[in-house]
């Protein structure tokens, strides 16, 4: 990318199945798609039980577009009525290293608006530095552990981050989006 790629660079909100099978070949799950759920309950962080799970819960599923060509992609939802939690952040591998993950979380927390409070994620071992320049904390007794399919990614594990959103006067993008992709 060159001097000028932020002028290059959009970020969009796009409907769940377009994510999903974009998404799938990062996630060596090509072929199986439909498997990926919209949203996951990552170690019991998900507050909303039951019928809430369908009418509680925004998902923004988000692709980077840079001069056309969808090159990123990441997905935000809540998990209670004061935190959301952003997942999975996938750029392709030639445009690593240019921002655009980045842009994309700023993207993801800056829809929510007031009471949200609190954006987290879970960070594979060779991310968290990365995230804690991005202004991400590990979570107050959260530690490294592995995960289920640890071997498939080559990752050693995973760690709990957070990061609290800066409203700065803003009513947020949710509302909006939602009506923009039918999510209500």
């Amino acid at each position: 990318m060159d001097a000028s790629a932020p002028s290059k660079l959009q970020i969009t909100i796009i409907p769940f199945a377009e994510w999903r099978r974009e998404i799938a070949p990062l996630w060596l799950m090509e072929g199986s798609y439909r498997f990926i759920p919209p949203v996951i309950d990552g170690y019991g962080q998900n507050q909303y039980v039951g019928r809430e799970l369908f009418h509680r819960i925004l998902l923004f599923p988000i692709c980077a577009e840079y001069e056309g060509e969808r090159v990123g992609w990441t997905s935000t939802y809540n998990i209670s009525d004061e935190a959301v939690r952003v997942r999975g952040i996938y750029v392709l591998p030639e445009f690593r290293s240019n921002g655009i993950g980045r842009a994309m979380v700023s993207f993801a927390m800056g829809l929510w608006p007031e009471p949200w409070k609190t954006c987290f994620m879970y960070a594979r071992a060779s991310n968290i530095e990365r995230y804690k320049r991005w202004g991400f904390e590990v979570s107050l007794g959260h530690e490294l552990r592995s995960f289920e399919y640890g071997e498939a990614v080559n990752e050693p594990g995973i760690l709990l981050m957070q990061k609290d959103i800066q409203h700065q006067g803003s009513t947020g993008r949710a509302a909006d989006a939602a009506m923009a992709v039918g999510a209500r």
